[in-house]
């Protein structure tokens, strides 16, 4: 399957199934979210393959947008969460208030480093 774009993220399944998405810097809405999720939830199928949320280039998410992103949704539909984020402050922070906020259900997360996520989620799969 190749990659689906939305207005918001780059949503791809690597070879290894691990669902990939990566944010892109427009601001999201409800919408964006509900269309976001339900893209890397098929792709996850039945097998709930790892995910890996690649926020680098991501805005701020409005707490609407981030409640539609939490808790029993990941746990329903992947295996592992990873979340990639910038390596400065701002980015280690901001994957931190969402990682105490959506209390994913779920072994999650946060890195700095693709490489490093992509090797802990293949533990994972």
């Amino acid at each position: 399957m190749g990659a689906i774009e939305t207005r918001t993220a780059r949503i791809e399944i690597l070879d290894e199934r691990i669902v990939v998405a990566r944010i892109s810097d427009q601001v999201q809405t409800v919408e964006d979210a509900r269309e976001n999720f339900a893209i890397c939830a098929g792709m996850a199928g039945p097998q709930r393959f790892p995910l890996l949320v690649d926020m680098r280039d991501a805005r701020p998410l409005l707490p609407e947008v981030r409640h539609h992103y939490m808790g029993e949704r990941l746990h329903n539909s992947f295996a592992a969460f990873a979340l990639l984020v910038r390596g400065n402050p701002l980015g280690r922070m901001m994957g931190n208030v969402y990682m105490r906020i959506a209390r994913p259900g779920i072994p999650g997360r946060i890195f700095t480093k693709e490489e490093s996520a992509l090797r802990w989620l293949r533990g994972r799969v």
